[in-house]
């Protein structure tokens, strides 16, 4: 399996592994939800990685994946959040995706135990010691086993690797938090008047960045009923 998922460091698990295991550990099911769970835990994860050569390229293959569990993470804190048709698709992949890694890895001691086993044959032993031997079908061409090839790689491909596209633009919790917390004052703020001008992606982080600015009761939030825009204050204890 490619590096993006087993990695061979000593230190570090592959994204998807460690996603994985944060779930296991939690004796949760797959869902969007439990995803969600423990983008938390994936990112202290992310932040233990050293800075020495040999992590440096592997840790695009953990903020892919980490920017997935805060797309999620958003979706399922805010459900009136408009997402694309593609980034609705990337979310029910990814649930899929994690699904089928998780089958794969639960079943490699299973292989692996059997492997060991001699032979690996389970019917015409008369051949075991003509060495290896390939049967095509009587009207089998070239071109047809190419393109039956290609097309199993393909998908395997779009299982396995999918093509990723990162954006040029990065945006900063931490600093987004202290941005938050400097506008604010006692007197409250329309959320909206803070993600004004803002893109998809900043408002995402900006909700984030309350988020956290609340569970360390440094603001305060209202909303007064359903859909409502919220307001957003300082605390006593933050003044």
């Amino acid at each position: 399996m490619d590096a993006v998922y087993e990695l061979k460091l000593e230190s570090y698990k592959g994204p998807l592994e460690k996603l994985l295991e944060l779930i296991e550990e939690k004796k949760m099911e797959i869902t969007s939800v439990n995803i969600a769970e423990v983008t938390g835990d994936f990112l202290q994860y992310i932040e233990t990685f050293g800075t020495d050569e040999k992590t440096r390229e592997y840790i695009a293959d953990f903020l892919v994946v980490a920017s997935k569990l805060i797309l999620i993470k958003s979706k399922v804190l805010l459900p009136s959040l408009p997402l694309t048709e593609e980034e609705e698709s990337e979310i029910s992949n990814f649930e899929a995706r994690l699904k089928l890694y998780q089958e794969l890895k639960h079943m490699q001691p299973y292989i692996k135990n059997n492997w060991k086993e001699f032979p690996q044959m389970m019917h015409r032993e008369f051949l075991m010691t003509m060495g290896p031997l390939f049967y095509p079908p009587k009207h089998l061409t070239s071109e047809d086993l190419y393109n039956s090839i290609q097309k199993a790689f393909g998908e395997l491909q779009k299982i396995l690797r999918p093509v990723e596209i990162i954006k040029a633009e990065i945006i900063n919790l931490k600093e987004k938090i202290n941005e938050v917390f400097s506008r604010l004052t006692d007197s409250p703020m329309l959320f909206k008047n803070l993600r004004e001008g803002k893109t998809k992606g900043e408002v995402v982080v900006l909700f984030l960045a309350i988020l956290h600015l609340i569970k360390d009761q440094l603001i305060h939030v209202e909303q007064e009923k359903h859909f409502a825009d919220m307001t957003v204050a300082k605390t006593q204890k933050s003044q």
